[in-house]
Formats: structure tokens, sequence, C-alpha cells
């Protein structure tokens, strides 16, 4: 199935309704669909609803408790639940526990890691383009940053 760039759904997770606004308002600018859930329960309920297109996922390494799905703490492990779903999923990574200004947003199926400025909402878009369109490659950990 190719996916077009312009018209990717891209499902945000994060337990702050203001960082999904601020995520909604990026993505909606650039072409993209914004699809939104504060916790691992909402992210599983949408991938649920076969009908709504979900390209690629973008959630933190480290889940808080009330953001995950009361049996998983990680954004890989929803990620591997949201997969068992929807198989097609590519998937971003974010860790907001670097420096204040980065955060890392790493295609965790292979391919090297980027770095998103705040400041810079092209390379986040660019970074959800290119985990759109990569070819899905398993792996079993994180590898070394």
């Amino acid at each position: 199935m190719e996916t077009r760039a312009d018209s990717l759904s891209v499902l945000v997770i994060d337990e702050e309704t203001a960082v999904l606004s601020f995520f909604a308002s990026i993505l909606n600018a650039n072409g993209m669909r914004a699809l939104l859930a504060r916790n691992g329960n909402e992210a599983i309920g949408i991938a649920n609803r076969g009908y709504v297109p979900i390209d690629v996922v973008l959630t933190d390494i480290l889940l808080k408790p009330d953001t995950a799905a009361s049996d998983l703490d990680s954004g890989p492990e929803l990620v591997g639940r949201l997969r068992r779903l929807r198989p097609e999923i590519r998937a971003l990574y974010m860790s907001a526990h670097l420096e204040s200004e980065v955060i890392r947003i790493e295609l965790m199926d292979g391919e090297s890691p980027s770095l998103w400025k705040r400041s810079d909402y092209p390379g986040l878009i660019e970074a959800i383009r290119t985990a759109a369109v990569a070819p899905l490659v398993r792996t079993a950990g994180f590898g070394p940053h």
C-alpha cells in the first residue's frame, strides 16, 4: 500500500492535552491528519476502528503509568500491541529526558535517530514522512544511540 506524504494519519499519544493540541496544530498545518490519544487504552481503541487509517504512531519511549494501558509501560510495548491490530503501522518515539530544548525522535525499526528541536517543525514533519515510507524491519531491542 503506497502512502501519500501529504495525507498521512498520525496517532499521537500523550497524557497532556496541551501537548496533543500542539502536535495536532503542526500536523494539520502540514496536511496530515492528527489522531489524538491521552493513553494506551485510547490508542488501542482508535486502532480497533478498522476504518480509521493510521500510518505513523508518535509516542514517548517511556509511558507514565496513567498513559499506558494497564499492562504496558513503554512506547515500544504499546506499538507492539497496536501492530497486532495494524501490522503496517510505523512508529516514532520521543523522549523529553534529554536536553531541555531537544526531543529525540527515533525510528526504532532499524533507522538512525534524528533530533527534533522544538522550534524545528520541518524536522518533525520530515521524520514523520520518513517513517511512513520506511520499510518495516523488526528489531529485538533499542540498540546503542
